[in-house]
């Protein structure tokens, strides 16, 4: 008897349907699975025996041949555990689809030797996909629900275990009465008040924030980068539901959700070891999973010690910095991961990290020029705001020089974009802007045009570097409620490239 149940794998973060046709006929009892899987659905036969038998069912020897379409597509995971069992389960009639369900429903679902249907990877795909091609709904494991919950519009089916499944099949039962996700953002135990004095580098990052802007911040050690950089992300606005999803899509299929954190509420912050290899920071593979700058998307990116990672890692940034995104070629074919996300750097001024103080540092002229080379002007290029941080002084030190809180600063920030929402019409920011968009929106009168001849001529501004700088003069402008870029916002600007 042949049976055909609809399942879902994914190409990258994009999903696509999986028909597994299940043959069950007399002959010599084998169990073969074809189709091109992986390893992981090789050894589901043994998974899918044991579940069944353990779940009060007895198999007959028979011969057992799986089919996963389309046939030519590499498929990885352990999402087709529970759409075989159930194939097999109708072909030996131990259990009937008179109620026609699964050809309504996908079926997703790793199976335990118990007959436990257990967490799988990359289930928010399928659903989006289901949803988009019409399906009545999906049926998933119980684990996953909370991740399945926040796509509205279809119906979803979290099982424990077979039983539930069949029960669902043959009676329209559901045993879970789990109620969906709650969207409310978790509360974060950081807050830019922690950090004393540092005044203009938490301008910098405000800008950053209003804007999306790429910082990168040269400081001596204990000067407070990565505290700075930390909090950055509170003072960044709420993810809407549209980044929501598409951020949990991502954390999905990379299997970095779980049942404490099924939902990616808040702002993604990702900050790889400077060990990372350029695989684990871009993404790819045999088979191409997001990397940590698509893990940070609709987030932030910090790499610490910017310098010391391999040259690689940091000339591979080039292209999804410009593009906001990362396109990624294999046999399988082309994928592309979205790397929409506000990318920090940090590293010190020299080796030995003193730099800015001539009385303690210990390089050499040569030294630093060496070390320094390790930021490629191409990099540099696609940074917006470059800052130095220097060690706090005593009176900073003891005082209480802390500034504004992560709160107060957020609601600026959120003005400032909420000008750029009524600008662009959509979800836009400044550093987002393309060469029309910089002629239209960032004018410049005659006084700062004369200002922006100077400084191309003095700092030897590239035509791309130029651009940043009338991008963020535009966000500088808005966090003043100014409509056109002014002589203050434009000199502001340039004093975050004169490095």
């Amino acid at each position: 008897m042949l049976v055909k149940i609809l399942s879902s794998s994914y190409l990258g973060i994009e999903p696509f349907l999986v028909e597994v046709e299940v043959d069950v006929v007399n002959g010599l009892p084998i169990f073969n699975i074809v189709g091109l899987g992986d390893a992981t659905i090789s050894e589901s036969r043994d998974r899918i025996r044991s579940a069944i038998k353990n779940m009060g069912y007895m198999l007959e020897p028979r011969r057992l041949i799986v089919n996963l379409t389309p046939a030519n597509i590499k498929k990885s995971g352990s999402q087709f555990d529970l759409p075989i069992a159930l194939g097999i389960m109708l072909g030996m009639k131990f259990i009937s689809d008179y109620r026609g369900v699964l050809s309504e429903y996908l079926v997703m679902g790793e199976l335990s030797l118990t007959g436990e249907v257990r967490r799988t990877e990359g289930v928010i795909s399928g659903v989006l996909m289901a949803k988009s091609q019409g399906f009545k709904g999906v049926i998933i494991p119980e684990t996953n629900f909370e991740e399945a919950s926040i796509i509205k519009g279809i119906h979803i089916v979290p099982v424990k275990n077979i039983r539930d499944a069949v029960n669902f099949i043959e009676l329209g039962e559901v045993r879970s009465k789990r109620t969906a996700y709650n969207f409310k953002e978790k509360e974060l135990l950081m807050d830019m008040w922690d950090v004393k004095g540092q005044s203009t580098a938490k301008r910098a990052l405000e800008i950053s924030a209003a804007g999306g802007h790429n910082i990168i911040m040269v400081g001596s050690p204990g000067s407070g980068k990565s505290m700075l950089a930390k909090r950055l992300i509170t003072i960044l606005p709420s993810m809407s539901e549209k980044e929501i999803i598409e951020t949990t899509k991502i954390y999905s299929v990379s299997g970095e959700l779980d049942e404490k954190n099924p939902i990616i509420v808040n702002r993604p912050f990702r900050d790889p070891h400077h060990t990372s290899t350029a695989t684990a920071i871009i993404g790819g593979g045999r088979i191409p999973k997001p990397g940590e700058i698509s893990l940070a998307n609709n987030g932030v990116l910090f790499l610490d010690e910017f310098t010391e990672f391999d040259r690689v890692v940091t000339e591979s940034l080039r292209e999804p910095l410009e593009e906001k995104r990362i396109s990624i070629t294999r046999s399988l074919g082309k994928m592309e991961f979205p790397a929409k996300m506000i990318f920090v750097a940090a590293c010190n001024p020299c080796p030995c990290g003193n730099g800015f103080d001539e009385d303690l540092c210990t390089c050499t002229p040569f030294d630093i020029r060496r070390y320094l080379k390790k930021l490629s002007g191409p990099i540099i290029d696609r940074i917006d705001l470059y800052i130095e941080i220097y060690r706090l002084n005593e009176n900073e030190i003891l005082k209480d020089s802390r500034g504004d809180k992560s709160e107060v600063i957020r609601e600026r920030v959120l003005k400032a974009r909420e000008f750029q929402k009524n600008r662009f019409g959509k979800e836009k920011l400044n550093g987002d802007m393309l060469n029309h968009d910089i002629e239209k929106y960032c004018v410049l009168d005659k006084e700062c045009e004369k200002i922006m001849r100077g400084a191309i001529r003095s700092l030897n501004l590239s035509m791309r570097t130029y651009h940043k700088i009338l991008k963020v003069a535009r966000t500088i402008a808005d966090l003043s409620s100014s409509k056109d870029i002014e002589k203050s916002h434009l000199m502001e600007a340039i004093t975050y490239r004169k490095n």
